[in-house]
């Protein structure tokens, strides 16, 4: 860390610690066992203040945030503690699928992972949205502003396997591209999501069989 903010780094009230300290901290290098709970305990409510004001509290990448202690783990935490924890991951990946933000789902998906949240809870989470809130969100993701032809599902370098090999099944399933599909022929949707929808099934349909030629 940069030694000015290493020896101030404990003097400001939590609330008022700086964003710039938060992200040198993450900066530097700390034991690959983790942070003693104590101290993770202490940041965490600042690192999810400044996560959900929509800023980084991570120079390097969004999937990283919450990693350096198992904070997706509820023996780890009081009753109470993780109400709050299990709260603030609901919110926060529903506003990332609804709001279209500048993250990419995949990354917030692979932030809450790699913080030891269930992969299945979390792939349930994103299911349970409507065929038009995931067709607006993948599309994004997927589609908007790249070259023509060369849309493809975005899966983030940070994944581990075999979670990696599992959310990209899960991005190329059949019962996703149906429920695209079935949301873009629908006669009552509207030709934008109509679009978006097809658009997103292609793509899933293109990598599925890119690496599955038996898929159809």
């Amino acid at each position: 860390m940069d030694a000015d903010i290493e020896a101030d780094f404990f003097n400001p009230q939590i609330d008022d610690l700086p964003l710039h300290y938060i992200q040198d901290w993450y900066f530097a290098a700390y034991d690959p066992k983790g942070v003693a709970k104590s101290t993770w305990g202490y940041l965490l409510p600042r690192i999810l203040e400044i996560l959900a004001l929509g800023e980084d509290v991570s120079n390097v990448a969004l999937e990283i945030s919450l990693n350096r202690f198992e904070t997706g783990n509820r023996d780890n935490w009081t009753s109470d503690e993780w109400q709050v924890l299990d709260k603030f991951q609901r919110h926060f990946l529903k506003r990332e699928i609804e709001s279209r933000t500048e993250n990419y789902l995949d990354d917030t998906i692979c932030m809450f992972r790699l913080a030891g949240w269930p992969l299945d809870g979390l792939l349930e989470q994103v299911t349970s949205n409507s065929d038009v809130i995931l067709a607006q969100r993948l599309w994004s993701d997927w589609c908007n502003g790249v070259v023509p032809g060369r849309e493809s599902v975005w899966i983030t370098a940070f994944w581990d396997n075999p979670d990696e090999t599992k959310v990209f099944d899960f991005y190329t399933s059949k019962a996703l591209y149906t429920r695209m599909e079935s949301l873009g022929f629908a006669d009552d949707t509207e030709p934008e999501i109509s679009t978006k929808a097809l658009a997103v099934a292609g793509v899933i349909e293109a990598s599925a069989v890119q690496n599955s030629p038996t898929y159809k």
